[in-house]
């Protein structure tokens, strides 16, 4: 977390909500739940923006702006370009600019197109146009935005990785806990097979895990910094494209300054997508959820705090935050074709069509703010009926598989010739609803092959049983699932890793900035 007043802006990926909603009046149905259900989270994630206004693009890059201002007069000024008295009226207008940001001030004039300009005349009110001027000295507005775009999308990817980790973990917790309750699987959304509630939701780690292995990449190109190609073609200044990139946490200028500035939308896209893949991957998950919690099934009941009510009827608890998601993961999907769509055939050059992609992003990030952050709390308040789980286990011909099997394993004939035996087996027992013993050794008799024992039938009979005889690595037994859990767990936190120390770099860097902007103030 960024130290007070840090250039490290603390735009954590999530859904803000305006601060009046807490002094608002309460849902009609918010009775029916309780007080825990006017969460803020999970109303604004659900409201999307019917009551939250949508700020304007560019005062989300006022903070990085400022950044990038500071660390380019502060190179003019160690290569000389800019001579101290000039240098240190501006670094205490930045200074000041940067406590009256701080403290809530909005310095984006319309008037003035954009946030670059409006800073500049910010500046020029405090230190004088005489002295303003020099701030752009050696710089477009093209390499600002390119710069300011990279500050931006490293730190939200890096922090949209925390939160898939942050997620991952909540499940894992959940899955262990619940590696010897029993429930049907289910295929073509029948019931298919006996398997347990912590192998099914553990099964959700892996899909979490291939969107987080994409954003290390996008993070490794987003360490050079285009700060000083100027318009795409350099610049005759003896500027220090080196310190700049320094002084921001860069590791390097960009190799091609030209492409520094004509990649726009690259990176991003490439973000977009991830989090497109992530609200797919969130979609299915609460697909899950609203099934399973829907009379006569029934098996989960989601947290009052993640359900809604009716303004007509009563007694609704409504999982609106999973209904939501599968919207807003088809919203990220278009997001994605936008960005496909700018992208083809621009020729080489700065094309404004890329202006575009700076709104996509944005609309990319708040499109899944807060969703790793529902999802968590869902699963960290939703309650299993395990009994009628197990109940559910006793019909269905859920153990018709590994009757088979079994049968083929002792029997000693082809799994093909057990299949075909089940398949009448089954409409045999029809009217009970599960396979009975009696009428399963009858047709085994008649094929020839020796009936089943009472003690082996026992094995069969029950799921639990069924659960620890599948104990190969991936499968349902509690201890191999556990064991998986563990496998999973661990790899997404090895990624949380690298995560963290990208943040912690980035402030170091953000704290120093500040701290030699503060020196050159003085001087």
């Amino acid at each position: 977390m960024a130290a007070p007043g840090s250039f490290l802006t603390n735009t954590i990926f999530q859904h803000e909500v305006d601060s009046a909603m807490s002094s608002s009046p309460a849902p009609v149905w918010s009775k029916r739940v309780g007080e825990a259900a006017l969460a803020e989270l999970n109303i604004g994630y659900c409201a999307g923006y019917d009551v939250v206004g949508r700020e304007a693009a560019d005062k989300r890059l006022a903070p990085y702006d400022l950044r990038t201002n500071a660390a380019h007069l502060l190179m003019l000024h160690r290569t000389g370009i800019v001579p101290t008295e000039k240098a240190a009226p501006l670094a205490k207008a930045l200074l000041q600019i940067q406590e009256r940001m701080a403290a809530g001030e909005d310095f984006l004039l319309p008037s003035a197109e954009d946030i670059h300009m409006s800073l500049e005349i910010a500046v020029g009110e405090i230190a004088g146009s005489d002295v303003s001027g020099h701030l752009h000295t050696a710089r477009s507005r093209n390499d600002q935005v390119a710069t300011d775009m990279r500050l931006w999308l490293r730190e939200e990817t890096a922090r949209l990785g925390l939160a898939i980790t942050a997620l991952a973990a909540d499940i894992a917790e959940h899955a262990r806990a619940h590696v010897e309750s029993v429930c049907p699987g289910f295929t073509h959304g029948q019931p298919a097979m006996v398997t347990s509630w912590g192998h099914w939701t553990m099964s959700y780690l892996p899909r979490l895990l291939r969107v987080v292995r994409q954003l290390p990449p996008i993070l490794r190109d987003l360490k050079t910094c285009p700060l000083g190609a100027a318009a795409s073609f350099g610049t005759a200044w003896p500027i220090d494209r080196v310190q700049t990139s320094q002084l921001l946490g860069f590791e390097h200028p960009t190799p091609s300054g030209a492409d520094g500035i004509w990649s726009r939308g690259e990176l991003e896209s490439r973000f977009a997508f991830a989090v497109a893949q992530l609200m797919g991957q969130l979609s299915g998950i609460g697909q899950d959820m609203i099934l399973l919690s829907t009379p006569p099934r029934a098996w989960l009941r989601l947290g009052d705090e993640h359900v809604t009510g009716s303004s007509i009827m009563p007694q609704k608890r409504n999982p609106d935050f999973a209904e939501v998601t599968r919207s807003r993961a088809a919203v990220a999907q278009s997001i994605v074709q936008a960005f496909m769509t700018i992208a083809t055939a621009l020729p080489s050059g700065y094309n404004r069509d890329t202006q575009w992609t700076k709104y996509l992003v944005f609309d990319a990030a708040d499109n899944g703010a807060g969703a790793c952050e529902i999802f968590s709390a869902v699963f960290r308040k939703m309650d299993i009926d395990k009994a009628a789980m197990r109940q559910a286990c006793d019909i269905g011909f859920l153990n018709a598989t590994d009757v088979a099997d079994m049968i083929a394993r002792t029997r000693k004939v082809p799994f093909r010739s057990t299949y075909r035996i089940l398949g009448p087996a089954v409409k045999d027992c029809e009217a009970e609803g599960r396979l009975v013993l009696t009428k399963l050794n009858k047709r085994l008799d008649e094929e020839g092959i020796a009936p089943l024992t009472e003690e082996e039938w026992r094995g069969l009979e029950f799921p639990e049983e069924l659960l620890k005889a599948r104990s190969q690595p991936g499968n349902p037994s509690p201890e191999e699932t556990t064991r998986s859990i563990g496998i999973l767990l661990g790899e997404i936190e090895a990624e949380a890793g690298s995560f963290r120390k990208n943040l912690e770099n980035w402030s170091d860097a953000g704290n120093s900035l500040l701290g030699e902007l503060n020196q050159l103030a003085q001087k």
